[in-house]
């Protein structure tokens, strides 16, 4: 049985649903969650979305979220076994009795000591919004693994679902790679295309690529704990990286018909 921490950031729509899938696996003991509230966590953009997209686009996404924080407090009363998917880390924690806590910083010493004393055999992150130290890499017996939501090396770094929708892409990917101290940089353990011409929204990129991207860390996972895991390489230079979009993109997106929602 692996033994693994997992690092992410809050999100209601699908970040608890894989959370819990890894839950519910018979060969994964997960031993802590960690939600980091980081400058880079998407939930702390929403002043770029609200002038990038405006208030209508924004409004919708406001109301999605407080619904979700309704469904959230009642979960919390049932302690985490409200019928449905789940509002929250916090409340998939709460059900199946894991440690949970939100932290500000990762590449602290007192972080790296209340790791170290898990005996870690992985880290998994789903979209922590945070580069890894060399300390904290090392911790871990068997490394740091992340779900990116692109087919790496292409569309590394922040927000692929606004780049691949900006670029008038049909298809995109998601992937599952060791971490390395660089963004999106580690060798490559899966990947899985993703036909997304069906999506008219970011919101509902984002929901596909990282619904199916949390199967593609179950799997990858099993492999690692059979030892059937082959890493390939990630060459970035052949790929492409994208940061926070400017609000002048995002608006160019909107005029063109992209939407958040």
């Amino acid at each position: 049985m692996l033994k693994i921490a997992i690092i992410t950031q809050e999100d209601a729509f699908v970040i608890p649903r894989n959370v819990e899938m890894l839950l519910k696996q018979n060969n994964i003991e997960v031993v802590a969650i960690y939600s980091l509230n980081a400058k880079g966590s998407f939930k702390n953009k929403y002043a770029l979305f609200l002038k990038g997209f405006g208030m209508g686009q924004s409004a919708k996404m406001g109301i999605k979220i407080i619904v979700s924080k309704l469904h959230n407090i009642c979960d919390v009363i049932c302690r985490g076994y409200l019928p449905g998917n789940k509002s929250s880390i916090k409340t998939v924690a709460l059900k199946y009795g894991v440690p949970y806590r939100k932290i500000e910083q990762l590449n602290t010493q007192n972080f790296y000591d209340e790791l170290k004393s898990f005996d870690l055999d992985l880290i998994v992150s789903f979209s922590a919004p945070c580069i890894f130290a060399p300390e904290l890499l090392k911790i871990p017996k068997k490394g740091c693994i992340n779900l990116h939501c692109s087919l790496l090396p292409n569309y590394a770094g922040v927000l692929p679902s606004f780049g691949t929708l900006y670029y008038g892409e049909r298809e995109t990917g998601a992937t599952v790679h060791f971490m390395d101290d660089k963004i999106d940089n580690g060798k490559i353990l899966a990947q899985v295309k993703i036909d997304i011409s069906d999506c008219q929204s970011m919101f509902q990129v984002i929901r596909k690529t990282k619904k199916i991207g949390g199967q593609l860390m179950v799997d990858v996972i099993e492999q690692i704990h059979n030892e059937n895991i082959s890493p390939k390489p990630n060459d970035v230079s052949h790929g492409s990286y994208f940061t926070w979009p400017t609000i002048e993109q995002i608006r160019e997106f909107r005029k063109h018909g992209g939407r958040l929602i």
